[in-house]
């Protein structure tokens, strides 16, 4: 029999623990039979399941974890969406969904989902066996939508979710896409000056027998030092151990994480991109949450799962615990540094007016507009940065190539 690790609130204290279960319902059922309010349950390995990873592990097979592109559940959700908005029922509309589907992952989970609700689970519980599929948020919206008996509606509100999600990540890529291309073509360039084109000038200077000005001796010493095995080659391992390593302790080390994700936040204009492109997430995710009736505890918690970044997740965490102990959300997010004030007083409003959905749809919408300004400026100052360094760059390495023949023309005219 499995184990299922909770977390959950008991008589106003936060509560957590392990029982063990048949099902994950099995767990649910007894826990709301406890007066237990349940935040998370999640399914805890066991010894068979272990030995079942070990034995996979020793047999040398990969498991490469997929994945399904954004894009595609948004299409999916859509369909769906449609179907039942067009009458049909649920088992229909998997079916046609899953026959439209082109990506092979999400046809099977697809046709999973069909089975257990044919099989008599409830949409929502079947869309939570793919959580590497289906996010939290998903599943909560789903969920919402059977129990207020308007499913399409919250499924038209994911789509608006998910397409504003891809918006930004499209947005991000395409700041990025010019910088990083420009980079990349002024490395190569760079690589091939100092590999083949500085030893042909060195080799020339060399025969002349005289002394080299100090900015081509230190082209030439790193022209050198790259096309050096020892120099080169070792300093291109350590930059990409050390990055990979890097990226490895970001993924392991939580407090690591959060002085990183802080870092980022104070960056210019890169902190400002991040903060707004959170805000907006946030205020759009707890919108959609408690509009669909999920407590606010727990959209809370949803709310900061959704994000990224460590720092605003515990923010918002930190928030989450101020409500459970009857304070205002408002007021403690006008407590937290990294929230600007604006956010925190439109909350605010929203709470006065007792329209918090709409308020929340309106502050998604003002961050979402501050988010595109500050890609703008990011794209307009990248672009012409990085065209000024690399120019320098390239520049430099000219001119100091060039000197000594400017100084042997002056000597010949002396």
């Amino acid at each position: 029999m499995p184990n299922f690790d909770w977390k959950g609130i008991k008589n106003s204290q936060y509560v957590t623990g392990t029982m063990r279960a048949l099902t994950r319902d099995e767990a649910l059922y007894k826990l709301k039979e406890d007066g237990v309010i349940i935040t998370m349950l999640s399914k805890k390995a066991n010894e068979e399941e272990e030995l079942e990873k070990t034995t996979k592990a020793k047999s040398f097979r990969l498991q490469i974890p997929k994945k399904v592109k954004l894009v595609k559940i948004l299409i999916a959700t859509k369909k769906m969406a449609t179907m039942l908005r067009s009458g049909l029922a649920i088992l229909p509309s998997l079916k046609m969904v899953r026959d439209q589907v082109d990506d092979p992952y999400l046809k099977a989970t697809i046709s999973g989902i069909y089975g257990d609700v044919e099989a008599g689970s409830s949409l929502s519980q079947s869309f939570a066996k793919h959580p590497n599929v289906f996010d939290s948020i998903y599943i909560n919206m789903v969920r919402a939508g059977e129990a207020s008996g308007k499913l399409d509606t919250f499924l038209d509100k994911l789509v608006i979710s998910i397409r504003k999600t891809i918006k930004i990540r499209k947005s991000i890529q395409s700041a990025m896409m010019y910088p990083i291309i420009l980079l990349v073509v002024a490395t190569i360039v760079l690589a091939i000056m100092m590999i083949f084109v500085v030893p042909v000038f060195a080799q020339m200077f060399g025969s002349m027998g005289s002394q080299l000005p100090g900015p081509t001796l230190f082209i030439v010493g790193i022209s050198n030092f790259l096309r050096d095995p020892l120099g080169g080659g070792l300093l291109l391992v350590v930059v990409v151990s050390g990055v990979l390593a890097f990226r490895a302790s970001l993924k392991r080390n939580i407090e690591l994480r959060r002085k990183w994700h802080a870092l980022i936040l104070k960056m210019p204009l890169i902190g400002q991109l991040v903060l707004n492109s959170n805000l907006a997430q946030i205020a759009m995710v707890y919108g959609n949450l408690t509009s669909a009736g999920v407590p606010v505890i727990e959209a809370l918690d949803i709310t900061a799962n959704s994000t990224k970044n460590e720092v605003i997740r515990d923010s918002i965490l930190i928030a989450k615990r101020g409500v459970f102990s009857g304070l205002p959300l408002s007021s403690l997010l006008a407590e937290i540094k990294i929230i600007p004030t604006a956010f925190s007083q439109l909350v605010s409003v929203g709470e006065e007016t007792g329209n918090m959905s709409e308020m929340l749809e309106t502050i998604s919408g003002y961050y979402e507009e501050e988010f595109d300004t500050s890609v703008e400026t990011l794209s307009q100052l990248m672009e012409p940065m990085m065209i000024c360094f690399l120019g320098g760059v390239i520049g430099f390495i000219l001119v100091a190539m060039y000197l000594p023949i400017f100084k042997m023309g002056q000597i010949v005219a002396g």
